[in-house]
Formats: C-alpha cells, structure tokens, sequence
C-alpha cells in the first residue's frame, strides 16, 4: 500500500541520517525516553517527579514511535538543577515550568508529540538517595 510505502521511506530516511543509532541506544534501556505529554498531564495533576525506575510504562516513548508520520519525533533534552540533595524538584515547581513550556511547544508547532530527555526521569537514579546511596 501507499501508506506502507511512505513509511518505509521515512524509516529508511531516519536511519541514513543516524537513528538507527540512537535506537540501539535507547533499546539498551541506557536511557529512556518520556511522552513531554505525560510530563503536561503529570503537572495539571500537582504531581511531583518519579525517578526513572518508579514510572509506568505510559510515561515512556518506544523507539519505534520515534518514526512518525511527518518524518523523526522531536526530542527536547534538558536538565536541571536538584534543589535538595534528597529530590530534584520536591514540590514540582520545575516540572510545572517544564510542562508550561512543553505544552506551548506541543500546542505552538505542528508536532502534535514530543519525546523529553529528562536527565532524572530518562537515568536510571538510586532509589535511595535519602539514605546515603548515590545518585547519577
């Protein structure tokens, strides 16, 4: 079919420009990728941020959801600082300034998706650090 064509193109497309590394990456479980959708929803919730290793699979980009329809997802990165040695973001103020800015992008631009590399939320963390184990 059409369809099956055009896609085939663009996954041949975004691995002669070097996905198919970053997909062996991401495939390793080295990191992970997070919905910036996940991250908007988590916010309106007043939630506050999960290391890695205690997020549901929902909260999480596949690979292959990184070959779109309009060509490769988008992946903003970012990182910021930890604001006590315990947790990054303990009330959620970076995650609702994230989220504020995600959904701008999300609602501004014609990516309808985007995938968030989020140094607490993509590194596996010690699940501990309260209690003197390390953090990434």
């Amino acid at each position: 079919s059409n369809m099956g064509a055009s896609a085939s193109k663009r996954l041949e497309a975004w691995r002669r420009h070097g996905g198919g590394d970053f997909e062996s990456v991401l495939s390793s479980g080295a990191y992970a990728l997070v919905d910036a959708r996940w991250i908007v929803k988590c916010a309106r919730k007043g939630g506050v941020l999960k290391h890695r290793q205690a997020l549901g699979k929902e909260a999480f980009i596949s690979s292959a959801s990184l070959v779109c329809p309009w060509g490769s997802l988008p992946v903003v990165v970012l990182s910021c600082p930890w604001l006590t040695k315990d947790h990054p973001d303990p009330d959620g103020t970076q995650l609702r300034r994230v989220a504020k800015a995600l959904e701008s992008l999300l609602t501004h631009s014609p990516y309808k998706r985007l995938a968030v590399f989020w140094d607490y939320l993509s590194l596996h963390q010690h699940p501990d650090p309260a209690n003197g184990g390390m953090r990434t």
